[in-house]
């Protein structure tokens, strides 16, 4: 009987491609390693709006959170733990919850350009309409000498206005299903509008779509 033949291991050589793979794969996990842990130490810290910060509001260290981010450029635009909360910033602009903070949405109050009026808004409508939300109002007037119950047809009062908050009204006169808007109105308008309300109109709230 022919015995069988054991073949010899060889040694890999230098000039094996094997090896070179392995070479490259082996560097190209050390690189990536690398650059991934570079880009985590390239992150900075930026304050987020703890909840949604309307026009006129100072802001405090209860309103924001310390969010780490990966966009080291963000901290020439946003505010930042380094630029402090000790300069009295007010809101100029509404922020919503969870947004970084932009540096140009706060100021003085001086700056503040609008007011926040409180409009009834049907709860039908309040689905549609949150912080943020573009609406315009328009207003029917009582008709003269035609008693307190009969209202002009209704015209534009202000347009494209911000809402500040939405919630419920829980005041004794609302009824079960009666919302209020917060509207943040330029100060140019704020004349019409409390006019409107306190001579005895129905501002009726209307979105802006989009």
């Amino acid at each position: 009987m022919t015995e069988p033949v054991m073949s010899r291991i060889r040694r890999p050589s230098w000039r094996d491609p094997r090896l070179g793979v392995g070479v490259l794969l082996v560097a190209g996990s050390v690189a990536l390693g690398s650059w991934t842990i570079a880009r985590a130490d390239h992150t900075v810290t930026v304050l987020t709006a703890a909840s949604v910060l309307a026009p006129g509001e100072e802001l405090t260290e209860e309103d924001v959170i310390a969010t780490q981010v990966s966009v080291p450029e963000v901290a020439d635009m946003y505010l930042t733990p380094e630029v402090g909360l000790d300069q009295d910033f007010v809101v100029l602009r509404t922020v919503g919850e969870g947004e970084m903070v932009p540096l140009t949405a706060l100021g003085s109050a001086d700056a503040v350009q609008v007011r926040t009026v409180t409009v009834a808004l049907d709860a039908a409508l309040a689905d549609t309409i949150g912080p943020g939300s573009r609406v315009d109002l328009w207003v029917a007037e009582p008709a003269e000498g035609a008693g307190t119950q009969s209202l002009l047809p209704p015209e534009p009062l202000v347009q494209g206005v911000e809402v500040a908050q939405v919630h419920e009204d829980t005041s004794i006169f609302a009824g079960a299903d009666q919302m209020i808007a917060q509207v943040l109105v330029p100060t140019d308008d704020l004349a019409a509008v409390l006019a409107a309300q306190t001579g005895g109109g129905q501002i009726t709230i209307v979105p802006v779509p989009g």
